[in-house]
């Protein structure tokens, strides 16, 4: 008898284990500060590049961590410094953008079949994406605007290294 219930108890738990495992919401890939880099987002940004047709050098489960792990760090710094980038700058580029998938891939429709979203969540999505890059590049302007170097100094640098 005690065997038995054990052996429904194992099932029981093994059963919930299964369930679990296809239950998984999203998955964090790392961890930067408190910010989670999701494995959603990387496969988004292969994904991303697989239609661009952009190489990238290396194992992109490495690559594409690495550059989020560092877009994350410079948005932590644009909150430190209060960058901010108004929305009348990136909407042009959002729209510029999502016109170019229905130029490319030829209807809306079409569109949203390719990337499983519909445009708004596009348009949304790529809004946020827009102004983080516009974000990143203000944080790294205001962190290098000090720096003076000419082409010169650049090679005689590279050439000191080798």
């Amino acid at each position: 008898m005690k065997s038995k219930y054990l052996t429904l108890v194992a099932l029981a738990c093994a059963g919930i284990y299964g369930i679990a495992q296809n239950n998984i919401a999203e998955e964090v890939a790392w961890v930067v500060g408190d910010e989670p880099i999701y494995k959603s987002q990387i496969e988004e940004q292969y994904s991303q590049a697989q239609y661009e047709g952009t190489n990238i050098e290396g194992n992109p489960y490495c690559v594409i961590p690495e550059r989020l792990a560092i877009e994350k760090l410079y948005l932590h710094q644009a909150v430190i410094d209060t960058v901010e980038v108004e929305e009348s700058q990136v909407l042009p580029e959002v729209n510029a953008r999502i016109n170019l998938f229905i130029e490319n891939l030829g209807s809306k429709e079409k569109v949203e079949e390719y990337f499983r979203k519909s445009i708004p969540e596009m348009r949304e999505q790529l809004t946020e994406l827009m102004k983080n890059q516009y974000t990143i590049q203000r944080v790294q302007q205001e962190l290098t605007k000090d720096i003076k170097a000419t082409p010169a100094d650049v090679r005689k640098y590279f050439d000191s290294l080798s």
